[in-house]
This record gives structure tokens, sequence and C-alpha cells, in this order.
């Protein structure tokens, strides 16, 4: 599913955990829920989640593509208040992405 964020088009894609593997964005335990790739404007979510633990990917993966859409900075220092301000500025656009998403699957 296609989606725009600022004028940015962006794709939900659900892929198999070998398929995160081969585009491991930095070391870990090994095992990805999901990833946000921005030069490619993809979030790619583990095809073998439930569906809430899908869902709770997708939320916090577009709150990464939020923060790199709207705020000026990824260089503030964050606490308490600004990140209540970035769940509720955000709040109601993806929460559009996500009922769109799982009526839609």
């Amino acid at each position: 599913m296609k989606f725009k964020m600022n004028n940015s088009v962006y794709e939900i894609k659900e892929v198999s955990q070998e398929e995160l593997n081969e585009l491991i964005i930095d070391e870990g335990d090994g095992y990805y829920y999901g990833q946000t790739r921005f030069r490619l404007q993809t979030i790619l979510i583990d095809e073998s989640l439930s569906i809430e633990r899908k869902r709770k990917t997708l939320i916090h993966e577009l709150t990464h593509v939020y923060i790199r859409e709207y705020m000026t900075t990824r260089d503030i220092e964050l606490n308490e208040e600004i990140l209540c301000d970035i769940h509720a500025n955000s709040h109601d656009i993806i929460h559009d992405i996500i009922t769109n998403y799982f009526t839609n699957i």
C-alpha cells in the first residue's frame, strides 16, 4: 500500500524475515519486526507477525517517517514534552494510515 506524508510517497510492504535480514541497518539481535528504508521510501514489515504486532510495528515505523518528514532537525535532545508533542501532532496522520492499511489487507 502506498501513502503520502508531507507530499512524499512511501510504500508499505510485508516481507519475510529473511528479506529483512538481507537489509540489516545495524548490528543487533538479528531479528527485526520492521524497517524503514528512507532512500527507497519504503516500510518493510515482517509478514509472519500477528496482526497486533504488525499494527504496533507499523505505528513505530510510521513515527520514524513522521519525524523525518516533519521535524526540521534530528539533532535535538528528546524530552517528555517533545515526545508528547510528536505523538499529539502525528496521531491523526498515523492513525489514518493504519486504519487504511488494515482495512485493505
